[in-house]
């Protein structure tokens, strides 16, 4: 027979987190935080221009 298997499950989000080096974590907190930041803008600059936001939806959402 062969050896019984461990459940190996991948450690959580928060687990590999913490085992980050404090360099790291500040660069991905950082980001976040950019990110976070950053997202609202651009979608408000896109939904701002009508000819933009136009051409962005023609892309996804084809005319019939």
């Amino acid at each position: 027979m062969g050896e019984p298997r461990s459940e190996h499950r991948p450690a959580g989000l928060y687990a590999r987190f913490t085992r980050l080096p404090t360099s790291k974590k500040v660069i991905l907190v950082v980001f976040v935080i950019w990110l976070a930041q950053a997202v609202p803008k651009w979608t408000a600059a896109i939904t701002a221009d009508g000819e933009l936001s136009a051409r962005i939806m023609k892309v996804f959402v084809t005319p019939r």
